[in-house]
């Protein structure tokens, strides 16, 4: 695999120097984190050599996603992007300047944690409450379809029918016995057994 470096130089590397090179990339990407390690290079004019300075723009590679998770300081990244600068480069060599840049990094550090902690708490917290007010919600709408079922069944009324939730009535009440052809007899002892059980004595004209 060939590899771009510093002064421009074409080098093919095997499976296991490339390994190497990575790891030793890794290792020093991260140390850009610390701004006493920044102010050191900078004391011996490492910021001042254009091979350098080539170099911190090829290490942006780590600023991609695949390459970014292995970071265990992900505050490097940032300091590698003020690196490309000339005028960080060039301040960071006064010793005020590192210590006021270590004191900032220090208390972010501090309060990070805090802050995360709490941060996520809060959309916990708000995840939570919304899924109570969603079993609240389906809560009430199966208490309105049994209310509704209830209401579409039908009732009976004093009159012996049935009354259904849009008004209309079905009879219960025993339909007349209706005279079919036949002999009279026969139907005046049908009719006499029916009124029997109300003590009434019907008579055919």
């Amino acid at each position: 695999m060939a590899k771009m470096y510093g002064k421009g130089k074409t080098a093919i590397e095997s499976e296991e120097l490339q390994k190497r090179r990575w790891q030793i990339e890794l290792e020093f990407v991260q140390c850009l984190s610390n701004p006493n390690y920044l102010n050191f290079l900078a004391q011996r004019g490492f910021f001042k050599d254009q091979s350098f300075i080539n170099y911190l723009k090829y290490l942006q590679y780590w600023k991609e996603p695949d390459y970014a998770k292995y970071l265990m300081y992900p505050m490097c990244l940032y300091f590698l992007d003020l690196l490309q600068y000339e005028h960080f480069r060039r301040e960071i060599v006064n010793s005020q300047c590192c210590k006021f840049i270590d004191d900032q990094a220090i208390l972010q550090w501090q309060h990070y944690t805090r802050k995360r902690i709490k941060l996520i708490e809060n959309v916990t917290a708000a995840q939570q409450q919304q899924q109570q007010l969603q079993q609240q919600q389906q809560q009430a709408n199966g208490m309105e379809a049994a209310t509704g079922g209830d209401s579409a069944a039908p009732t009976p009324n004093v009159n012996g029918s049935a009354s259904t939730a849009d008004g209309q009535q079905t009879s219960s009440a025993l339909q007349p016995v209706q005279a079919q052809p036949g002999n009279p007899q026969q139907q005046q002892q049908q009719i006499n057994g029916l009124a029997s059980g109300a003590n009434i004595k019907l008579e055919l004209n």
